[in-house]
């Protein structure tokens, strides 16, 4: 893991050499850090070092940037321009893969994609749709009011997400009231990750119910 991130440190540093902007490696690394969700480059080594810990940054499946600890440091450090913010997260996403720029492109990317999947081969949400409309679910959409207990940077060993949803069926069956017509189900599911170092993310598995 120290090599992916002296190496997404090099390419920022490169990056903004070619932009007349002079950055210390010393200072690049604490600045990836905080992307990565931690107060400094000191603290990432020492719990990437600690062998208790049942998961490490270099486990995850998925990583998900902490872009407001990123512009903290980078103001701490007096370096905050909208364009080194980007150099920065462009360097990580570059040299790692399964990088997240923040949480918001992962839950509308990567969780709303996969919980719409798990939705809709639930068992007992096609049932349901198949005793309302007499065919099987075709489509879902999530509400996006993503629910989570904990901030995920802070968060220690697990994390967990959770959406409401409609599933709806085509409405042409015996037991339909209006043929033609589409017939919803609501349902929520969730999603639980372990987790790995600050930002990393397994996911463990996905719960649905239907309602």
């Amino acid at each position: 893991m120290t090599d992916f991130i002296k190496s997404a440190a090099f390419a920022a540093k490169k990056t903004l050499t070619l932009k007349a902007i002079k950055v210390q490696h010393g200072v690049a690394l604490e600045i990836i850090a905080a992307f990565l969700g931690y107060r400094t480059y000191a603290a990432l080594v020492i719990e990437e070092g600690d062998a208790s810990l049942k998961y490490h940054l270099s486990d995850a499946e998925f990583i998900v940037l902490d872009y407001e600890g990123g512009v903290s440091r980078l103001i701490e450090l007096e370096l905050l321009q909208a364009f080194i913010v980007q150099d920065f997260i462009d360097a990580i996403v570059a040299c790692r893969d399964g990088v997240f720029p923040d949480l918001s492109d992962f839950l509308n990317d990567y969780c709303d994609r996969q919980l719409q999947d798990v939705i809709l081969s639930d068992a007992d949400v096609i049932g349901m749709v198949e005793q309302a409309t007499g065919s099987e679910p075709f489509s879902v959409v999530l509400d996006g009011g993503w629910g989570r207990l904990d901030e995920l940077w802070t968060a220690v060993n697990t994390w967990q997400v959770s959406c409401y949803g409609t599933v709806d069926g085509l409405a042409d069956g015996p037991s339909a009231d209006n043929d033609g017509e589409a017939v919803d189900v609501r349902c929520r599911g969730w999603m639980h990750f372990a987790k790995a170092g600050r930002a990393g993310l397994l996911l463990e598995r996905s719960v649905v119910e239907p309602m």
